[in-house]
């Protein structure tokens, strides 16, 4: 049976380049989506085995993407492809479900291998960044740093939070999760007193160095 896989990146330069590489290989790109709610979306429709996520993206960031499908299509696996070696960003990754993470600038043969593995129900970590993962005791990456702020808010609350420091208005917000303009209100009231953040600047600046957004 053809392997069949769905890619989620908002450069369509990667996605494109991604998918000539696979289909070469003779892997079927089902379809692809430029951001993290699509890929939720079009993963649920397709039933992909692999999803290759990128993990900056808009609207929805591939964290939160990945968790969604893991819980909506078990069978289905997700392989982050970033460009960011970070252990936080790495271990976010790992908790929300993922099966393999790997560096963008990986040769193909290393993103061939790594789809291999994740189908034999292994974990593929790109070997540049597996030291991170790992305290200097040896200890495994089930060994977290505490992130007791971003541990507060809900799944929920953190779309809220993506969508506000992108600049969204409140219904645009509302319109995007298909909700009403008092629930998108309640849940920004609630990430505020949470977060104990109080502004809209403030609230950006926390989702950048939580890599809920990017700056690239």
């Amino acid at each position: 049976m053809q392997l069949k896989v769905l890619i989620a990146d908002d450069h369509a330069i990667i996605r494109e380049g991604l998918r000539s590489l696979l289909e070469n290989k003779g892997i079927q790109v089902m379809d692809i989506a430029k951001n993290g709610r699509e890929a939720v979306e079009k993963a649920i429709a397709l039933k992909p085995d692999i999803v290759m996520m990128d993990i900056s993206m808009p609207d929805l960031n591939g964290v939160e993407a990945t968790a969604r499908i893991r819980e909506e299509v078990p069978q289905t696996r997700v392989i982050a492809l970033s460009m960011h070696s970070s252990k936080k960003i790495i271990d976010k990754m790992f908790d929300s479900g993922a099966s393999g993470y790997i560096l963008k600038e990986s040769a193909f043969d290393e993103i061939y291998d790594a789809i291999q593995e994740v189908l034999r129900t292994n974990f593929y970590l790109t070997p540049a960044v597996a030291r991170m993962c790992t305290d200097d005791k040896g200890k495994d990456r089930s060994v977290r740093e505490t992130q007791p702020q971003f541990n507060k808010i809900s799944r929920k609350e953190r779309e809220v939070l993506q969508l506000i420091a992108e600049g969204k208005k409140t219904r645009e917000i509302a319109e995007t999760l298909s909700v009403s303009i008092k629930t998108v209100e309640t849940h920004r009231r609630n990430i505020m007193k949470k977060l104990n953040i109080f502004s809209v600047a403030g609230l950006t600046k926390y989702a950048i160095l939580e890599d809920i957004i990017s700056l690239e």
